[in-house]
């Protein structure tokens, strides 16, 4: 499979993040408003940024900038990493009984998207002059986006038998099943999605079953007692 297209996919998603975050963030970006959460959404940003600059450039035949512009990364996937660890820091409240689960369980969700972006990210560095690996684990990396994205689009669905968080789990896992299905005939890079779907579903029953444990509970209060916000 060809990911000439991929350019607008990211767009897609930069339209979807938009339309997620509009009402906590792009409405009011000056409304008071963390500074920690600006950090990591300008962050973000370039990020979404620049998996759209390295698209186009490579639907263009432009390799050398492509090159070029990919050891941005190397700067800015730290600052990512930083800004994420530092907002969820910032977000937790310690309350006379400990953290409440509400803020365990973001917290989970946070790391855990944060630990599979770093592992695709890793992954793509490292197979770098593999062009059919290199392209699909930079893909994946976006797929991190899609959870925060749209669990904080107002649907107004109906009282569900079973957590919403399930649904926006259940989006990233088919879009990665369809890419597998699509990618059934391919003989280079058809691996990567399954491998992403396997680590997306290990975080993912983690974040449904692990966080109210008092081995989470602990790491929680030991995470927010730490000096760094």
């Amino acid at each position: 499979m060809l990911f000439k297209k991929s350019g607008y996919y990211f767009v897609a998603l930069l339209i979807l993040a938009v339309i997620g975050f509009w009402e906590s963030y792009f409405s009011m970006p000056f409304g008071g408003i963390d500074h920690y959460v600006h950090i990591h959404a300008i962050a973000m940003l370039l990020w979404i940024g620049m998996l759209i600059t390295q698209a186009f450039l490579i639907r263009h035949q432009k390799r050398s900038l492509h090159r070029m512009f990919g050891k941005f990364s190397y700067a800015l996937v730290p600052v990512i990493v930083v800004s994420l660890v530092l907002l969820a820091h910032n977000q937790i409240t310690i309350h006379d009984y400990g953290i409440s689960y509400t803020r365990l369980y973001i917290l989970f969700l946070q790391l855990s998207l944060l630990t599979i972006f770093v592992i695709t990210y890793v992954l793509a560095i490292i197979y770098r002059k593999s062009p059919s690996q290199h392209a699909r684990y930079m893909i994946s990396t976006s797929l991190t986006l899609i959870d925060p994205a749209v669990a904080r689009i107002p649907l107004n669905l109906p009282t569900l038998p079973f957590s919403y968080q399930v649904l926006t789990f259940a989006l990233t896992d088919i879009i990665l099943f369809i890419l597998i299905i699509i990618e059934r005939k391919q003989t280079k890079g058809r691996e990567v999605f399954p491998i992403v779907l396997a680590v997306f579903l290990f975080f993912q029953a983690l974040n449904l079953t692990w966080t109210d444990s008092i081995i989470w509970d602990n790491f929680s209060l030991w995470f927010a007692n730490l000096p760094l916000t």
